[in-house]
């Protein structure tokens, strides 16, 4: 890390789920809704075990999130593929859920919705986004979730308003793909350099590497340990409430002292 990229740090582009969002409250009993929800309208309900294979595929065993899975940072879009093999693999025809796809994109929404009690801010971004805007630091999202779930997520936290730019995976290539902080640079008219790529996952941090970003910061508030992040991240934070410290500076600017 070094003093010259960090000081012309001026946008940071945050991940969503377990960066600002709390994830196992809300993200372990939406997806055991989700699945619950799945076999019984689909009469599937006593077919053997099918209910934790379908947990299993996305990467949630009992109330442990596999870093790496599709729960973790994957998008709607990879819930049906592994549903899909899921169903396969136990002998139940796919072909005979034609919208599929279109169902799991719509009941997520709903269920977010339905789960807003369970959307719990990992610090307090209120707090945290007045100190950005004062800083001047332009904000953007970068999540594996779609627009609409996004948007009820955000405007629960109370901080929807701050965002300048907000990248989802149903209008954006997923993550690790640069795509993402190509558009919220192009919006805020920073180079990829001034901005600090801020996630919970492997998956952010690579979106950083691959996109050239001035800064990659872990944050151990979601699903991942420092094991996993240490490699790759420039800075590991325990929350992004440790973004800006008490003397009111940014954390990565107070370190290079």
């Amino acid at each position: 890390m070094e003093e010259t990229t960090v000081s012309r740090i001026k946008g940071i582009l945050f991940d969503k789920d377990g960066t600002l969002l709390d994830f196992h409250p809300f993200f372990v009993p939406l997806a055991t809704q989700l699945v619950e929800q799945f076999l019984h309208e689909h009469g599937l309900e006593t077919h053997a075990r099918l209910e934790e294979k379908l947990l299993q595929s996305i990467g949630l065993n009992g109330n442990q999130v596999d870093p790496k899975g599709i729960l973790a940072s994957g998008t709607s879009k990879d819930i049906y593929t592994a549903f899909c093999q899921q169903l396969v693999n136990n002998h139940v025809d796919p072909n005979q859920f034609e919208n599929l796809e279109t169902w799991i994109t719509e009941t997520i929404y709903q269920l977010t919705q339905s789960n807003t009690q369970h959307i719990i801010p990992t610090a307090d971004l209120q707090k945290l986004f007045h100190q950005l805007r004062t800083l001047g630091i332009k904000v953007g999202i970068a999540t594996a979730d779609d627009w609409e779930s996004t948007i009820t997520c955000l405007e629960n936290l109370g901080v929807k308003d701050y965002f300048e730019f907000i990248g989802t995976s149903d209008h954006y290539r997923k993550k690790p793909d640069p795509s993402m902080l190509e558009a919220f640079c192009e919006k805020t008219q920073l180079k990829e350099t001034e901005v600090a790529v801020v996630g919970d996952t492997t998956v952010d941090l690579l979106l950083a590497k691959n996109g050239s970003a001035g800064l990659a910061v872990g944050v151990l508030s979601g699903v991942s340990g420092s094991d996993e992040l240490r490699e790759l991240a420039d800075i590991l934070l325990t929350s992004v409430g440790e973004i800006v410290g008490e003397d009111g500076r940014l954390i990565w600017e107070a370190q290079q002292q």
